[in-house]
């Protein structure tokens, strides 16, 4: 068997196991190995051994996050679980890449070129089956050319025998073994199935195969990680722009360096205490994080302009850099200021999703930072320090997928807010492995309820059961190959609590008898 046929086996038994494992199934154990061996059968046909550094983090990164599934299954897991996978994919298509942009970017392009391409493949095995044997090759050629035929007879047929009940008699009998098939495949196999493992078979087809085209479309250049001298410097030209550099990165020192007296004075020692309402520290995250943003943009792309050249190499800009460097210092003041303000409001009113993301592009500006630093101080290209920012931006996210943030924030939020402060509806809207949680704690989140009372939106014991006792059956529904720790635990925790499902009559708001959820 040479490579092409066994590569479409390989395609064919992966469809079948990524029908087995994700077909009414969530994620879980599976997903690490499926893309396990995914990944262990397009090293071995591109004879891989893993022997740069972006293959090796890239799969550390990859099994890491898999294992981050397993434990946690957070969305977050999966969703950079998957990026890992498909940039080490990438990378194991092309080892002559070292960005993860490219890495992606090949990706990309072999999965939009696999949408034609094993058309084309299937011609080339036809073609190499008549050459070899006639017969053979003669049969599938028959069978090719009455194909189409034989699906368009069978879908009128379908549809005349539905529209008019004579027409419908007369062929009931002599087809009715087909109009059988058809309901039976209907009935096992729906639509949605169907379209399920064309999916699976694109996605493998797209990672198993690394398609010549491709490689044609993206040409891979060897580009120098640093500015080059220019050889001849022109003066003028450039000390005008030094002087217009300058004197604008020196006003904007000027204005940032009043933002940020402002800010020690009153975040850094505490004397902005009467800042305490949700609306003003909310108002100083927001507007501080929106203000960071723009400033650390503004920095990147007016710094980059000036540095993109001459100015590296200009006798005596010694001052221009000086300035640079002040800039960028300013606005890691300002990321502590930033910092300072989020911390204030997840003291006063708790943990929640918006300002984790807060401490999250906290952490890709400082990141930002320091790469325009080492640009300035190295004269990188801005094509070199892409590369660091996709990197760090990566690496801050599988960072980030080693945190059950869901449990976190019903944890503490339990534990630090007082019932009167503790928002319970945001708490019911988190994942369903922060159910034991929220039973444990059910007085104090019921006492909220009752103090707030907003909206009609009343937290009771009947309404978590009722969500418990949902979310039980439903796990009772999933195959081993959707086993993961934090639902296992969670289902683990509710077998030894009789959880009691009120039974209503019809009609009747006030429930009668009891079961229990197992």
């Amino acid at each position: 068997m040479n490579q092409l046929s066994f590569r479409l086996l390989s395609v064919v038994i992966l469809t079948t196991v990524f029908n087995y494992f994700f077909w009414l199934e969530k994620f879980g154990i599976n997903l690490l190995l499926f893309n396990t061996s995914l990944i262990a059968l397009l090293a071995f046909y591109n004879k891989i051994k893993f022997d740069t550094i972006p293959l090796r983090v890239t799969l550390a990164m990859a099994l890491l996050t898999g294992a981050m599934v397993i434990v946690y299954n957070s969305v977050l897991s999966i969703l950079v679980h998957l990026l890992c996978f498909l940039v080490l994919a990438g990378f194991i298509h092309r080892r002559e890449l070292t960005s993860v942009g490219g890495a992606l970017w090949q990706y990309g392009l072999n999965l939009l070129i696999t949408t034609f391409e094993p058309l084309l493949l299937l011609a080339e095995t036809k073609n190499q089956l008549n050459n070899k044997n006639q017969l053979l090759g003669k049969s599938v050629s028959i069978a090719q050319l009455l194909l189409i035929p034989i699906i368009a007879f069978a879908v009128f047929l379908l549809i005349f025998k539905t529209a008019n009940p004579i027409f419908s008699d007369i062929v009931s009998t002599p087809f009715a073994w087909l109009f059988g098939a058809i309901e039976r495949f209907f009935t096992d196999f729906s639509i949605g199935h169907f379209i399920f493992l064309l999916f699976g078979a694109g996605f493998i087809f797209s990672v198993l195969f690394n398609w010549s085209r491709v490689n044609n479309l993206y040409q891979i250049k060897q580009r120098p990680e640093t500015i080059a001298a220019p050889e001849k410097l022109n003066e003028k030209s450039a000390i005008n722009e030094y002087s217009t550099a300058l004197l604008l990165i020196v006003s904007v020192n000027i204005l940032l360096l009043i933002i940020n007296i402002i800010d020690i004075k009153f975040l850094w020692f505490n004397l902005g205490a009467d800042l305490k309402s949700a609306h003003e520290l909310s108002k100083l995250v927001h507007e501080g994080t929106y203000l960071l943003i723009l400033s650390i943009v503004l920095s990147i792309f007016i710094l980059i302009y000036y540095f993109r050249n001459e100015l590296n190499f200009l006798p005596g800009n010694r001052w221009l850099v000086v300035a640079a460097y002040v800039w960028i210092i300013q606005n890691g003041f300002l990321i502590i200021s930033v910092l300072l303000r989020n911390y204030e409001y997840i003291t006063n009113y708790g943990l929640a999703h918006g300002r984790i993301v807060v401490i999250f592009l906290l952490l890709i500006t400082t990141i930002g930072l320091i790469l325009l630093w080492l640009k300035i101080k190295h004269k990188y290209t801005i094509l070199h320090s892409f590369k660091q920012a996709c990197w760090g931006l990566l690496l801050t996210l599988v960072s980030f997928t080693l945190f059950d943030w869901d449990s976190m924030i019903v944890q503490y939020n339990l534990s630090t807010q007082k019932a009167a402060d503790l928002d319970y509806y945001y708490l019911n809207t988190l994942s369903d492995r922060t159910l034991p949680l929220l039973y444990e704690n059910r007085s104090k989140i019921e006492e909220s309820s009752r103090i707030h009372n907003q909206f009609n939106k009343q937290f009771d014991t009947d309404r978590l059961n009722n969500r418990i006792s949902y979310y039980l059956k439903k796990q009772k529904g999933y195959n081993w190959v959707s086993w993961d720790l934090s639902n296992s635990n969670a289902v683990n925790y509710f077998k030894d609590k009789k959880i009691e499902i009120p039974i209503k009559r019809p009609g009747s708001n006030t429930p009668e008898t009891t079961e229990s959820a197992y």
